[in-house]
Order: structure tokens, then sequence, then C-alpha cells
């Protein structure tokens, strides 16, 4: 379990989007993408669908990504700072289509997306739809977390590494 600062804490868990950098041969590809953070297992479940998986296939040829929080819109959070997570990330072997992890997600994405429960809300859609919840799972494991309290990234970040650990 990683013990960040609360300030950290409560981007990881507040923010409804992230910007996920992972490397494509070499070069840096970023993507949008609605993050769940596990702190129990000090993770960040990100899942791609098997019609654009390009994120898992990044992932499996580079395990290094980056996460920045950077935008706060719908949060509900007053004044939180700006997160980076550096870290290490690990595609599941399977195409999933319900696990505790992606059940979780889904939840994620009703709330922060309402407009996606369309997409279930009959059966004619799901059939259609169905490559859209066949997923892979993406676990992050922070490496380094750098922070701004104030979002404004001119100034040296604060900072949380593998190596603070015990």
């Amino acid at each position: 379990m990683l013990e960040l600062p609360q300030e950290v804490e409560s981007v990881l868990a507040g923010f409804l989007c992230c910007e996920v950098t992972i490397a494509k041969d070499g070069m840096p590809l970023t993507w949008p993408a609605v993050p769940l953070w596990l702190p129990r297992r000090g993770q960040v479940v990100l899942s791609t669908s098997i019609g654009f998986a390009v994120k898992a296939a990044n992932v499996r040829r580079d395990p290094r990504v980056s996460l920045l929080f950077s935008d706060a819109t719908g949060s509900d959070l007053q004044a939180p700072g700006a997160v980076l997570v550096q870290g290490t990330a690990v595609v599941s072997p399977r195409v999933e289509t319900w696990t505790p992890d992606l059940d979780a997600h889904w939840q994620r994405v009703r709330a922060v997306q309402p407009a996606s429960r369309w997409f279930a809300s009959t059966a004619s859609a799901r059939w259609f739809m169905d490559w859209y919840y066949m997923r892979l799972l993406i676990h992050v494991t922070p490496v380094r977390v750098l922070w701004w309290p104030d979002r404004s990234m001119l100034g040296q970040p604060r900072q949380w590494q593998e190596s603070d650990v015990g």
C-alpha cells in the first residue's frame, strides 16, 4: 500500500479524467482515459476496448507510462493540485467482460459520462456494441509521483518515489 499525501490521494480519487502517455517505439503518445484509483493496492486501473487496443499494445511494447491529472473539471474538489504519476503498467492477459475492477470502472464511467448509459440500454444496443464491453485492463503501479499543489507547473514539484517507502 502506498502512503501518498492526502492532497495527492484526493486528486487520484477525484479527477474524472487523466492524460495517459504511453510510449510507442520510443515516442510518447498521449490519450485521455478514465482512471480508477485503488488505494489499497496502490494502483491506477485503466481499461481499453478490444476495438481500440492501441494503449494495451503500446504498454506491452514498453510498460513505462505517465498519467497526468491536470484538469479538475467535474471533480468537486476545491483548488486541487496537478499530479503526474510515472509508473509501470501491466496489461491483463485476458479479455475481460466482468471483474470487480471492471465493475468499479463502469460505475465510474456511468457517473462521468451519463450519456454512455444509452449503449447498454437495450439488448440490441448491447449486441451491436459487444466489442466495446470486451476490455483489456491496464494496471499502473506508481514508481514516482510529482505534484504541484497550486497546479502551476512553473515551480518545482513535490515528489514521492518508490524508494521513499519503508
